[in-house]
C-alpha cells in the first residue's frame, strides 16, 4: 500500500547457488588463502619490503636452481607426451573391453605412494641396480645415475606419465575416424592423412597434457629431494631447505612465489604461441 515501507524479498538460495558455494569456499581455504598468506609473507618477513626477493635475485644459487626446476619439467613434460601418445592412441583404437583393462594398468601406479615409488627408483638406479646392469654392455660398468639430473628426469617421467596418456586418449576418443577414411579416399597415404588430419585434432590435448605435467613438474619435491644430488636441486627443494633448515620463511615464500609466476607466464606464452585454449582462464 501506499506510504507504507517497501520490505525487501528475500529469496532462498537455490540448488545451484549452494552447489557452487561449496567448492569456491573450500578453492578459498586451501588455495586462495595460503596464496595469499605465501604472497604477504614474502614482503613482510623478516622485514617489509622487497628484500626476500632482492636476495633470491642476486643469488646465483638461486638462478642455477630455476633454470635446473625449468630445464627438468621441461624434459618431462617432452618425454611424456612422446610416450604417452602411442599409448592413448592405442588405447583409443582397440575394442572396449580391452582399453577398460589397459586403463586400469595406467592408472594403477596412481594407488602407489608416490615416496614409494621413488624409493623404488633409488633401487633400481643404484650401484648394481637394474638399470646399471642393463646399460653395462654400453658403458662398461655398474655405476648406478642416482644424484644426478637423469636419474630425475626418468624417475618424474614415470611418474607422471599417466596424466597425458588418459588426457589424450580422451580427445582421441572424440575424433571422428571418418575424416581419417575420407582423406584416404581423395588420395591422402597413411602418413599423410595422420599428420595433416588426425594429428592437428590431437594437438589441443597433446598441448594441454604437456603443460600439465610441465607444471606440476616444477614443484615436485620428492622425487628430485630423494634420486637428485646437490647440483640438480630444484627450487622446490630449496624452499624446503629454507623452511626446515635455515627457518627463512621469507626467501622461501619469496621463491615460491617467482615459482608460481614463472608457471603462469610460461603457460600463457605457450598458449599465445599454440593458440591452443582452455590451458589458463586468463
Amino acid at each position: 500500500m501506499p506510504g507504507e515501507p517497501s520490505r525487501r524479498r528475500f529469496r532462498r538460495p537455490g540448488f545451484a547457488m549452494v552447489a557452487l558455494a561449496l567448492p569456491v569456499a573450500f578453492m578459498v581455504v586451501v588455495y586462495a588463502y595460503p596464496v595469499g598468506a605465501m604472497l604477504l609473507k614474502s614482503f613482510t618477513e623478516p622485514e617489509p619490503g622487497f628484500g626476500n626477493y632482492a636476495r633470491a635475485a642476486s643469488d646465483p644459487a638461486t638462478w642455477h636452481a630455476l633454470g635446473v626446476t625449468v630445464r627438468i619439467a621441461a624434459e618431462v613434460a617432452v618425454l611424456t607426451v612422446l610416450l604417452g601418445f602411442p599409448v592413448a592412441y592405442v588405447l583409443a583404437r582397440v575394442s572396449a573391453r580391452t582399453a577398460r583393462v589397459l586403463q586400469v594398468l595406467v592408472v594403477i601406479p596412481f594407488w602407489t605412494s608416490v615416496l614409494v615409488r621413488s624409493f623404488a627408483w633409488i633401487v633400481l638406479l643404484g650401484d648394481n641396480g637394474v638399470v646399471p646392469r642393463l646399460l653395462s654392455p654400453f658403458t662398461g660398468g655398474t655405476d648406478g645415475l642416482l644424484y644426478t639430473e637423469t636419474a630425475v628426469v626418468i624417475a618424474l617421467t614415470h611418474i607422471l606419465l599417466p596424466f597425458p596418456i588418459l588426457i589424450i586418449k580422451g580427445t582421441l576418443d572424440q575424433i571422428d575416424d571418418s575424416l581419417v577414411r575420407a582423406a584416404r579416399t581423395l588420395g591422402a597415404g597413411p602418413v599423410r592423412a595422420f599428420t595433416r588430419v588426425y594429428l592437428p585434432l590431437a594437438f589441443p590435448a597433446i598441448v594441454s597434457s604437456g603443460m600439465l605435467v610441465f607444471v606440476i613438474g616444477l614443484g615436485f619435491y620428492v622425487t628430485p629431494a630423494l634420486v637428485g644430488g646437490p647440483k640438480e636441486s630444484t627450487i622446490a627443494v630449496v624452499v624446503a631447505q629454507s623452511v626446515q633448515v635455515t627457518f627463512d620463511w621469507g626467501l622461501a615464500a619469496a621463491l615460491a612465489t617467482v615459482l608460481l609466476v614463472v608457471a603462469v607466464v610460461l603457460t600463457m606464452v605457450v598458449r599465445r604461441l599454440t593458440k591452443v585454449k582452455g590451458l589458463v582462464s586468463l
